[in-house]
């Protein structure tokens, strides 16, 4: 098996090892937490949902104030794709700021702004197909008013908190914000149904790519949840780039058709 750090990734016009591309510990990336990042799947060599992926890293980079060359994302993600055989895997978009010459953390305007790109395996989100998922009462997730998160950020440490305190038995946490509000979960977004209509958060959340296919598939309803509706939602999912539509152990009949169309979605993707 290929080790990770050896798949041939791309970052500022060249190609080299995934492990050589960075970023120093000296970026402002790394520091600040200053970059940007997407993350698309790939189904049997067909990039999924290509053109709103690469949308909302551009407008991420727009957001922070970062900047990517004139490149074509679509040929280097062909080229990884021919030196990686991989047919099921992920591909990372990345812009981050580099440090300038003076070592300023004030001197934005000398840094460099790297970007890169690599594929790699895709990977589940639990050990079954079915997640089983609690509600972190403790752990607020960051308000949109701070930086927006419907923009990607490298951002996650309340999100890394939740996760590491899960409770026992339990895959993965759902958040709530300062309001008590449901909001996601760690990388991903959190769907529930009630008399057959399906709901999501409105805000404090990442607008992930998958759930806007749910989107596609059935009306669905943005609108602040609240506990009491999570608690008792007569289903609960989760979407994301990695695990898809994802079935938890609440999920039921809506689940599984969502499911059953995402997986016909699949087969139309990008061919690379």
């Amino acid at each position: 098996m290929t080790n990770v750090l050896d798949l041939i990734a791309y970052k500022n016009g060249e190609y080299k090892p995934l492990g050589e591309i960075g970023p120093s510990i000296l970026d402002f990336g790394f520091i600040h937490c200053d970059a940007t990042y997407d993350v698309m799947p790939v189904y049997n060599g067909k990039a999924f949902c290509y053109e709103r992926h690469l949308q909302r890293f551009k407008n991420s980079v727009e957001r922070y104030g970062l900047t990517i060359p004139d490149v074509d994302p679509l040929e280097i993600i062909k080229e990884l794709a021919k030196r990686n055989p991989i047919n099921n895997a992920f591909v990372w978009f990345l812009a981050w700021r580099g440090y300038p010459p003076s070592g300023n953390p004030r001197d934005l305007e000398n840094c460099p702004v790297n970007f890169a790109m690599y594929i790699k395996p895709s990977y589940p989100i639990g050990a079954s197909p079915i997640i089983n998922i609690a509600l972190d009462e403790t752990t607020n997730r960051v308000s949109d008013e701070y930086y927006g998160q419907e923009y990607k950020n490298m951002a996650w440490i309340e999100l890394t908190m939740s996760q590491r305190n899960r409770p026992a038995g339990a895959d993965t946490t759902v958040l709530v914000d300062v309001d008590g509000h449901v909001t996601e979960g760690p990388g991903f977004n959190v769907g529930i149904v009630i008399d057959g209509n399906v709901y999501t958060a409105d805000k404090n959340v990442l607008k992930g790519i998958t759930m806007s296919v749910v989107e596609d598939i059935v009306e669905l309803t943005r609108c602040p949840i609240t506990k009491k509706d999570f608690l008792e939602a007569d289903e609960v999912f989760i979407t994301s780039s990695s695990g898809g539509i994802t079935a938890t152990q609440r999920s039921g009949p809506v689940t599984k058709m969502l499911i059953e169309q995402y997986e016909k979605k699949k087969e139309h993707g990008t061919l690379l």
